[in-house]
């Protein structure tokens, strides 16, 4: 153990996500925590016992009631940040004036309006170290006439207090720094900011950098290579991996050579075989399930009878082998169908959706992990399940980063150990 203790505030915890993964640091704890969702408070509590965790609106907390800590972990609410349903979301503007029914309803000008806790805790606080994770698209947060301004000038008020800052875009199935990756792929932004007071710079080369196997030079540390699209450049790094970024040997010989990351980990390891679910042929072969059975019998095709997962809403494909990892899990529904069973007939294999519990690990959750709803009904109480998964921070990227936040904090070296594998 670590002689000096790195102690942290979680803001917008969720289920518990964050402190699975920083107290994978040595010398480092999670104290305080608040969230506005009673199941996910609860869930919280129930598995990590010495994390003081409020309910509460913390838009209105007052920041002298929290402990004071040398790290934050902020993940304000992320809904009214992406794309809903094909359409992109309102940013606030009221096009025929005030009392329009145009623009941005309060809901969602409320839910964005999460991110200035961090400022008002930071100004009080003055953390050390600072982590804001949040959606790639919340980099755009402003009016349609000038995307970003409103981030530009959140980042303005962090910087009048004392803060530099690196905003990090990453895919927790890469993340395996400090230990193993994700068993599922998501794609997440993360600001990371630190107090000039401590006179030295988080080492984000040797935490953020991925291993890759480049056929020249061998398992090397990789450089994210950014594409030139109407949304990013390598001048102003923007978006998600493949769509606007991908992994290079950093050796210019092979710079043009796109690589995966070593750290990719099957969703196989995850799935319960004991459980294969009904046969295909008795259950989606009816006319409401069209769309699903096309994907199945795409899929079976396309893998010729080995196992893979159908992905029934998106997922950037429609499916894909259970030796890569998943693709992301949102909050919005169980979308992800695994197929089994070798039958050369597709009418005679299984499928099942994926179920709570293998989502939980896929995010890195425990197997153990208690997960606690408290709606009334069993349909609402799967959907806060669902949610509270979904929106979860997954734990091995919160690892990776407080352990960047460690040595930046103490000046104690930690060796990387899952560089090291």
């Amino acid at each position: 153990m670590a002689a000096f203790a790195v102690t942290w505030s979680d803001q917008f915890g969720g289920g518990g996500g964050v402190p699975g993964g920083l107290e994978q640091v040595p010398g480092t704890v999670v104290v305080q925590a608040g969230n506005h969702a009673a199941h996910c408070t609860a869930t919280y509590k129930a598995n990590h016992q010495h994390v003081r965790v409020h309910l509460a609106d913390l838009s209105q907390v007052v920041p002298s009631a929290w402990p004071r800590t040398h790290a934050l972990w902020s993940s304000p609410e992320c809904t009214h940040h992406t794309v809903a349903q094909g359409q992109p979301r309102l940013q606030g503007e009221f096009v025929d004036g005030l009392f329009s029914t145009t623009g941005a309803d309060e809901t969602a000008i409320r839910s964005r309006a999460t991110m200035h806790c961090v400022p008002r805790f930071a100004e009080f606080h003055q953390y050390l170290f600072i982590v804001v994770e949040n959606v790639v698209e919340a980099r755009l947060w402003g009016p349609k006439h000038n995307k970003g301004a409103a981030f530009n000038a959140w980042l303005a008020q962090l910087r009048a207090w004392g803060y530099r800052h690196r905003i990090v875009y990453a895919n927790s199935a890469h993340a395996a720094a400090y230990g193993p990756a994700a068993h599922t792929s998501r794609d997440r932004m993360y600001v990371v900011l630190w107090h000039e007071s401590v006179g030295r710079t988080p080492n984000f080369d040797k935490w953020m950098r991925p291993l890759v196997v480049c056929a020249r030079h061998g398992k090397v540390q990789a450089l994210q290579s950014w594409k030139l699209t109407d949304s990013c450049s390598p001048q102003r790094p923007w978006g998600k991996y493949i769509s606007q970024y991908t992994w290079r040997c950093p050796h210019k010989a092979c710079a043009t050579v796109d690589l995966e990351p070593y750290a990719l980990r099957p969703i196989a390891e995850v799935l319960d075989f004991s459980n294969p679910g009904p046969l295909i042929g008795d259950r989606y072969l009816r006319p409401h399930n069209a769309n699903t059975w096309r994907k199945i019998q795409d899929g079976h095709l396309k893998y010729g009878g080995a196992p893979f997962i159908a992905e029934l809403r998106g997922g950037g494909s429609t499916h894909r082998p259970t030796s890569r990892p998943l693709s992301t899990l949102t909050a919005g529904g169980n979308h992800h169908l695994w197929v089994s069973g070798t039958a050369a007939d597709v009418r005679d294999r299984h499928a099942r959706l994926v179920t709570i519990d293998e989502r939980k690990v896929a995010m890195t959750f425990p197997a153990d992990y208690e997960l606690i709803a408290t709606a009334e009904k069993k349909q609402d109480r799967d959907k806060q399940l669902i949610s509270m998964v979904g929106n979860a921070v997954t734990g091995n990227i919160a690892r990776d980063l407080g352990a960047m936040a460690f040595e930046f904090i103490t000046g104690q070296e930690l060796e990387p150990l899952g560089l090291a594998a």
